[in-house]
């Protein structure tokens, strides 16, 4: 395996009600640069990354436990830049690698939201995710993948991208979603695949609330201040177990983050009787 290159271990508890950073210990280029509070006591998180991104044979490793009770918004402060995987067209390519760990323990409320994965020219990326939740826990997750720097013309030009995302509830695998872009073999934009899109986002929520009843009020806000036709292309549905997702194809960040705030907010307010979250950034 490779050597950790940059490292995140961090545990949250909860006393009077107060969520708190009870310990971690963070190696560089990754710390965790503030915590601050928001109104309703939920603990926000800030990650930085101090390098100018991921490099070649990098490995990023997070891991987060979050104690009963706890209610905690993480996010970080820049985007995740993944920079070519070689040196030298002839040079073999040298994968950068980022694995994230989540333990939610009974009662813990986390959104975990951080800002888009960009991909640069000749990047190759490999990234697992697990996350393992107690019963009566809540996980609110959010995900864009931008295809390169498109203001310098880059669209698909990366070498590999290959993603894992794996949710247990009480020990059961309750979800588990993979994706494989390889843009030298398969042309992404292609019909069938991303067919003229360029963004991805994604928006989990994992709990017992999530339900039918909910996919349909989504549905339905979301479907008229995002009508179809539009610019982009969306759809929300039920997970097997204990979940939805909401699933966004577009062209521009600014459009998919939209959608996927205007998502999270009615989930805060329909579900959890939260109001909607104004992060600064």
């Amino acid at each position: 395996m490779p050597e950790v290159t940059g490292a995140i271990n961090a545990e949250f508890s909860s006393s009077g009600g107060e969520t708190q950073l009870l310990r971690h210990q963070q190696s560089y280029p990754l710390k965790i640069a503030k915590t601050f509070r928001f109104e309703g006591r939920q603990l926000g998180v800030y990650v930085m990354d101090a390098s100018p991104g991921m490099m070649a044979g990098d490995l990023y490793e997070q891991q987060w436990r979050f104690g009963k009770g706890t209610d905690v918004f993480i996010t970080n402060q820049s985007y995740t830049k993944v920079h070519p995987a070689r040196k030298s067209d002839n040079d073999p390519a040298t994968p950068t690698r980022q694995r994230q760990t989540l333990h939610l323990a009974s009662g813990a409320y986390v959104e975990y939201m951080p800002e888009p994965l960009m991909l640069y020219n000749q990047a190759y990326f490999l990234s697992e995710t697990d996350i393992r939740m107690e019963r009566d826990s809540t996980l609110i997750f959010s995900e864009i993948v931008c295809p390169g720097r498109t203001h310098r013309g880059e669209q698909f030009q990366y070498e590999l991208y290959r993603s894992r995302l794996s949710v247990w509830y009480d020990d059961e695998l309750i979800f588990t979603a993979k994706q494989l872009t390889e843009p030298g073999k398969h042309a992404p934009l292609g019909a069938g695949r991303w067919d003229g899109y360029t963004h991805l986002g994604s928006l989990y929520m994992f709990s017992t609330v999530a339900d039918a009843a909910l996919v349909e009020k989504l549905r339905d806000k979301l479907e008229r201040k995002f009508p179809p036709g539009g610019s982009l292309y969306f759809g929300i549905s039920l997970t097997y177990k204990y979940g939805l997702a909401v699933s966004v194809l577009g062209r521009r960040v600014y459009e998919i983050a939209d959608l996927l705030e205007t998502a999270w907010g009615i989930i805060r307010s329909a579900s959890f009787q939260k109001p909607p979250l104004s992060v600064p950034k």
